[in-house]
């Protein structure tokens, strides 16, 4: 990652949290707002004053409040750099969450028969709620001046190129400006006017690079893809369901982000990394899970060490280097299935069915996962995460890159202990297999799909199949 292009995200997650923390302020001056409010006008259909007493009753529910104030604007996308970039833009969503809010407050106390609280209230607090926050919104660009804009590289030099380019060019408020485009269906450029042609699409990952490039948008032609369901489609078609195995570009649109550029369908294929409140979430569940299930499988730990200095020579625990998220290397560690020095002759080597250098107990701890135990220490570190694409060794690693297409992906996110390709596929599967299960979880991820990964696990576990 280039120095401008870290700047530009560090100054975005700072504005992240400020942001956050006004969203929290706007939240507790409407609220307050509307309780003196109800306190010193009666409204109509209400019953007059609303005692003073009653904010007393009521404190202990800010937390809720709160939450719900961030967890709305989240789930609304209202902390996306595309909202931020243009908060006249988001004025109705602004409106829709406060109200939402409201909805959910107003929920909670009808659940709460044991407090009485007027729900005029919340009416009032969402009318103030959207008025601060709007406010707040466009006084943050004041305060913390513009935000960063967007360097955008187009692949393309058709129609479809040009007419990127021109949206972006009038519509100034997205936050984007053209770097230039890439060559990439042997077009020509006269489309493109004054954008400069920077290279070949051979060439993007190292244009990316030295023009500090945050996004792309390739804007292709038809294809024969597109020839094939046009004509599958039509009414004289086969009537038959048709099937494709898929490869990793597939995988990673099978099951899209659809978004826009202006009016300009957009599917995004290389996605941003994890918003902070995402992140945030996921590294909380590992640490929460990770302590819990430390201290319950600490006896079953001891009993799997006593075993295995019991019934082979060698070292209980066994470390390796494996290679973590971005490339980076860390040391995993694990309960030693092999005999002693294994690898001594050999050099690293994949592990395969019916492997002669296990031994015959690390056989039954492979199968039941009771290995991979000590790598609990790990994901509390933060070495690795609960769900993730398993750490490979950086000798594998560099040889899947050279060899298998889009395999650098998996590196965009910590390795886990265990993963979508753990719970589908076999023992014996192979790397680009693999690699379509792990871009799957990557773009689809989600605390769900973790929790589902998880339970089959523990399904895989008991019933010793997967990988």
């Amino acid at each position: 990652m280039s120095r401008s292009v870290y700047r530009r995200e560090r100054g975005w997650r700072l504005r992240w949290a400020l942001l956050v923390q006004g969203d929290l302020l706007a939240a507790c001056l409407a609220y307050l707002l509307a309780f003196l409010l109800r306190a010193a006008v009666p409204l109509p259909l209400t019953q007059g004053y609303l005692p003073a007493v009653r904010f007393a009753q009521v404190h202990h529910h800010w937390i809720a409040m709160l939450g719900a104030q961030v967890g709305v604007l989240y789930f609304l996308g209202l902390y996306e750099p595309r909202a931020l970039g243009n908060p006249r833009a988001q004025a109705g969503t602004i409106a829709a969450a406060a109200g939402l809010q409201a909805l959910i407050l107003i929920a909670v106390y009808f659940f709460r028969q044991d407090l009485v609280f007027p729900r005029s209230i919340f009416v009032v607090f969402a009318g103030l709620n959207a008025a601060l926050l709007f406010a707040w919104r466009l006084g943050s660009r004041s305060l913390m001046g513009a935000y960063p804009r967007r360097r955008v590289l187009v692949v393309g030099t058709n129609a479809a190129a040009a007419e990127v380019i021109d949206t972006i060019r009038v519509q100034h408020w997205l936050g984007m400006d053209i770097v230039g485009a890439v060559s990439g269906d042997g077009a020509s450029a006269a489309a493109l006017r004054d954008v400069p042609l920077l290279g070949p699409r051979e060439e993007l990952p190292a244009l990316c690079a030295r023009h500090d490039v945050d996004e792309v948008i390739i804007a292709s032609e038809h294809s024969w893809q597109d020839r094939l369901l046009d004509s599958l489609s039509r009414p004289q078609g086969p009537r038959a369901r048709v099937c494709v195995v898929p490869s990793p570009y597939e995988i990673l649109i099978g099951r899209p982000e659809h978004l826009r550029l202006h009016d300009i369908p957009l599917i995004e294929v290389i996605r941003e990394p994890a918003t902070g409140g995402a992140s945030a979430a996921k590294r909380l569940f590992d640490v929460v899970l990770a302590l819990v299930l430390l201290v319950a499988a600490l006896p079953v730990m001891l009993l799997v060490a006593l075993a295995i200095r019991l019934t082979s020579r060698g070292p209980v625990l066994y470390t390796q280097t494996r290679v973590g998220k971005d490339g980076r290397p860390f040391t995993m560690v694990k309960f030693r299935t092999m005999h002693a020095a294994a690898e001594r002759t050999t050099g690293p080597v994949l592990a395969s069915e019916n492997d002669p250098r296990v031994t015959w107990l690390g056989r039954s701890l492979r199968a039941a996962r009771l290995d991979e135990l000590p790598q609990l220490w790990n994901v509390l570190v933060g070495d690795m995460s609960f769900v993730g694409p398993r750490p490979e060794r950086p000798e594998f690693v560099g040889r899947y890159e050279r060899e298998i297409q889009g395999y650098a992906e998996r590196l965009k996110v910590r390795p886990g202990l265990t993963g979508y390709a753990q719970v589908n596929g076999e023992y014996h599967t192979s790397a680009p297999t693999k690699l379509k299960y792990d871009l799957a979880y990557i773009y689809n991820r989600s605390l769900w799909l973790d929790l589902k990964i998880l339970s089959e696990t523990v399904k895989v576990m008991l019933t010793r199949r997967g990988i």
